[in-house]
């Protein structure tokens, strides 16, 4: 185990110092680069197979996704060693840093380039947050993934269980049943499915795939072939980037389970206590 994870972290690091020098070779003029590539967003909330879905275009060798890099104006994604030190920048504009640092120049392989962004990122009652959304918006050859979940109710107890326990990506064991407030599960509902219409509305003229986690983890093969079809890169039978939790019924994860079932009879959430 410690020899495996020795290997993991020099992996890592020799990549590491590899995007870097090379990075450097194409800033220097050293390399060949091109801007000639599809510029993509993976827009959604999270617990939604965000990471499953960059992750995975990041296995394939023409692509290049970033994760979440304009949450606000005080997280810098420094850890991104090819944005180098340009927090100013970033803070002080934005556009300009997604420009420059991010649709930047790449070698001539690389044929899509995008990032994942929340709808509560980029905060739009912010001048700074708002910059980067028109941005995005005015960007007219923007390749949309419209990242959504049918089961909200499953979204909802995902994000319990992952405040509970810390873990959002790797798993250790089972996560503990947790108790749901209806009131809070009825407004995280309303809320998300305004969200979406509301940024469905907002890309609008853009070219847009809706991505929706129950078929993505259901044929994962097919949605990356349409995936990738999409972003107009020749298909490439890429891993999953994330290990996937076992699945287990509703009404083993809710403590209260049978009190909310009841709650939303007859509501348009009904549905999401069918398994």
């Amino acid at each position: 185990m410690a020899q495996s994870s020795l290997r993991r972290g020099v992996t890592r690091a020799t990549a590491r110092t590899y995007h870097e020098l090379r990075h450097r070779a194409q800033d220097s003029g050293l390399l060949p680069t091109s801007a000639d590539y599809a510029h993509f967003i993976c827009v959604g909330n999270p617990r939604t197979g965000s990471t499953l879905l960059m992750r995975s275009l990041n296995n394939h060798s023409r692509i290049i996704g970033y994760g979440e890099i304009v949450k606000s104006i005080d997280r810098y994604p420094g850890h991104y060693h090819e944005f180098g030190n340009r927090e100013a920048l970033f803070r002080q504009n934005p556009v300009e840093f997604l420009e420059t640092k991010v649709f930047r120049k790449y070698p001539p392989a690389v044929e899509a380039v995008g990032f994942k962004i929340f709808y509560h990122h980029a905060p739009r009652d912010t001048a700074w947050g708002q910059s980067v959304w028109d941005y995005l918006v005015g960007d007219a050859g923007l390749k949309v993934l419209r990242l959504k979940r049918r089961n909200l109710l499953k979204t909802f107890l995902s994000r319990k269980q992952a405040g509970l326990t810390g873990e959002y990506i790797k798993y250790s064991g089972v996560a503990p049943a947790v108790t749901l407030d209806a009131e809070e599960a009825r407004e995280f509902f309303e809320h998300t499915r305004a969200a979406e219409a509301e940024y469905d509305e907002m890309f609008t003229g853009h070219a847009l795939l809706e991505v929706v986690y129950e078929d993505l983890t259901r044929d994962y093969a097919a949605m990356m072939r349409r995936i990738q079809s999409f972003l107009g890169v020749a298909y490439e039978d890429v891993d999953p980037g994330t290990e996937k939790r076992p699945t287990r019924s509703l009404s083993s994860q809710i403590a209260n389970y049978t009190e909310l079932k009841e709650r939303f009879q007859a509501s348009p959430w009904e549905t999401f206590f069918i398994e």
